[in-house]
């Protein structure tokens, strides 16, 4: 990926061709041919996404605004390797992420084609003892067709390979030793019906039959799938994707079994995740999601927030606290 104030980039057909601008705030790195320190600005505009990382898992009645994630990952690296001096062998994984849907109604499919985008990013190196950045801040704000539809925030990590192997050892001797302390499930898992998530085909689901308290906590195990959990490198934007995809389906299904929401008209329209670390091959990963109070929002839609945690072997994967609305 190249860019510069005039680039056009031909990217997979899935996204189309996409144009990343530079807008630099100062042209001293360019005199002195040295990395940035400052704030950078970029701008992309094209296509939303349009692929997804389970089959028959694209767009109901909504584009995901969680699909920008993979995109926002792909922008920081090459940011970050391209203008802030981070080396290419090394690469991003979120550490946090925050999106938050300002238009729900922009959202909607209209047509066969996916809607243009335009995503405007503020990128910030964080300081480091060396020269070389440890991770990039971001913040964003997204258009769909000419409606500003999104804001959000991040922060991707960049870890040196050997301080990244350090951190797969340390998680597999966690997992190992914790092998004793947190049941897998003791049955096979059922799959939940692919409407209760807001999908088709049972292909897409990644969540097994819950069990539910009676304060309305909902607990259950994602289902395995191959890439996820899997990948012991960071960067890996398949597994982020069906991360990300298993919070979504998590939260829905917590809204229509605690409030009765229809699925299909369900988006999850505000999310905060942190991830804690990447999840390993074979062990199962365990879903709690929490429903909050169901209230309303600036236009009167049904609004639940969900806090949800993804455990592995009793350590944490991924935390995050979500907003469902109904789009009645």
């Amino acid at each position: 990926m190249t860019a510069d104030t005039m680039s056009t980039t031909a990217r997979e057909p899935e996204y189309g061709a996409r144009r990343l601008i530079h807008r630099p705030t100062s042209w001293e790195h360019y005199l002195l041919d040295a990395p940035g320190s400052g704030e950078e600005h970029f701008v992309l505009a094209g296509s939303l996404p349009a692929g997804h990382p389970l089959p028959d898992g694209g767009p109901g009645r909504f584009h995901e605004p969680q699909h920008l994630a993979g995109e926002l990952r792909e922008i920081g690296e090459f940011v970050a390797h391209q203008y802030f001096g981070v080396p290419r062998e090394r690469l991003g994984a979120f550490s946090r992420l925050v999106l938050a849907v300002t238009d729900v109604a922009a959202w909607r499919v209209v047509g066969p084609r996916p809607p243009r985008v335009t995503t405007c990013l503020a990128v910030r190196p964080r300081p480091a003892a060396g020269r070389v950045p440890r991770g990039l801040g971001f913040d964003v704000e997204v258009s769909v067709g000419d409606v500003p539809g999104c804001t959000g925030e991040g922060e991707l990590l960049f870890p040196a390979p050997a301080q990244q192997r350090g951190r797969i050892a340390y998680g597999r001797r966690a997992v190992r030793a914790a092998r004793a302390r947190e049941a897998a499930p003791e049955d096979a898992v059922l799959p939940v019906a692919p409407g209760e998530v807001g999908r088709r085909s049972p292909a897409a689901v990644l969540l097994g039959e819950p069990a539910l308290s009676a304060q309305g906590r909902l607990t259950t195990w994602v289902l395995p799938r191959a890439g996820w959990p899997a990948a012991d490198a960071p960067g890996d934007g398949a597994a982020d994707g069906l991360l990300l995809e298993a919070l979504r389906q998590a939260s829905v299904l917590t809204a229509g079994r605690a409030f009765g929401y229809d699925a299909a008209l369900a988006l999850v329209a505000d999310w905060d995740v942190r991830f804690r670390g990447p999840a390993q091959a074979g062990p199962p990963v365990r879903c709690v999601a929490v429903p909050g109070l169901l209230d309303k929002d600036a236009d009167g839609r049904p609004s639940v927030p969900v806090t949800l945690t993804l455990t592995q072997r009793q350590r944490t994967v991924a935390q995050a606290r979500t907003r469902v609305v109904q789009d009645l």
